[in-house]
């Protein structure tokens, strides 16, 4: 086990050098540059040239990139063009919002979609089945920011009441942290919950119909403690798996749900840089999101091996 994870946290290197090439190189194929947003005003020739030696984007790009990358090798990511303020400091500022935000939401889709999948399942082609699908389907046809706009416009009209519109850490003010954090996270966790409840109800449906299912229940097991104790723990698999990318989309920012609800996010932060042109911010959110992805995946693979002792990496 621990050569593999060795390994696999080896393999995480490679993978960041070439997504930090494929970053770099796109953002110079764009056609313009960080100086056409800087001087909108004033875009004259000269000025444009003395600003782009001043920003390093005169040198030839093998030049650009070895700097860059050279100094995220000792932990500096560059200053960002729009702000002059080194681009960890942006992203210290947003990403424990957007990981609020995305443990909020991951606890809705659990608390929904499991019971919700579980009961969908054992009472297959029901009532309570009909229900369970067609909320997931309505769940996932309804976009983020239609539905954002909705919990925030009703409220407003038939009560009177918007969510605060400041944010605030946990950390200073927990209630009204809480008070703008619960709609965002009801918003998000509801498409996530149906994907993973959907999910859950065919994993454990393919499952329940396995011959040691029904050699349990012909011992006389309970079939509570059939589907508890021994169905639901082989068929989460994949229901860990798509949650492992449900998270780490998630903590790589929810830029609509963000913008609607006037949140610090980090996915705001990106594309705020986006239309600035700030390369040295979009090169480091980029390498911070295939981080995160990298590390969900490691950890989705060695949470196999915890739900079924069968699987052994060698």
């Amino acid at each position: 086990m621990q050569i593999y994870v060795a390994r696999r946290v080896l393999n995480i290197i490679p993978t960041l050098v070439g997504l930090s090439l494929i970053v770099f190189l796109m953002m110079r194929v764009i056609p313009g540059d960080a100086t056409d947003v800087i001087l909108q005003e004033s875009p004259t020739a000269v000025r444009k040239d003395e600003l782009r030696a001043e920003l390093g984007l005169d040198r030839p790009l093998h030049e650009q990139y070895v700097l860059w990358i050279s100094g995220v090798v000792q932990g500096d990511f560059g200053t960002s063009f729009w702000t002059n303020r080194p681009v960890l400091d942006g992203i210290q500022r947003t990403f424990p919002v957007t990981v609020e935000l995305a443990a909020f939401a991951s606890i809705v889709a659990l608390i929904v979609a499991l019971p919700v999948g579980i009961l969908s399942a054992v009472k297959q082609d029901t009532l309570w089945d009909y229900l369970g699908r067609s909320i997931s389907i309505a769940a996932l046809s309804v976009p983020n920011f239609y539905l954002g706009t909705l919990v925030i416009v009703i409220p407003a009209v038939l009560w009177k009441w918007v969510p605060p519109v400041t944010y605030r850490p946990i950390w200073e003010d927990p209630l009204a942290n809480l008070q703008q954090f619960w709609l965002p996270s009801l918003v998000i966790g509801a498409s996530a919950s149906a994907t993973l409840m959907r999910m859950t109800r065919s994993a454990l449906l393919e499952v329940m119909r396995q011959d040691y299912i029904r050699t349990a229940r012909a011992k006389g097991l309970a079939f509570q403690t059939v589907v508890m104790r021994h169905a639901l723990k082989n068929s989460l698999i994949p229901v860990v798996t798509i949650f492992g990318a449900l998270v780490a989309g998630l903590l790589t920012g929810t830029v609509i749900t963000e913008s609607i609800f006037n949140l610090p996010g980090l996915g705001r932060l990106t594309i705020d840089a986006i239309g600035q042109r700030d390369y040295p911010q979009i090169q480091a959110n980029v390498l911070l999101f295939g981080l995160v992805y990298t590390i969900a995946n490691l950890m989705v693979d060695l949470s196999y091996a915890v739900l079924n002792p069968r699987i052994r990496y060698g």
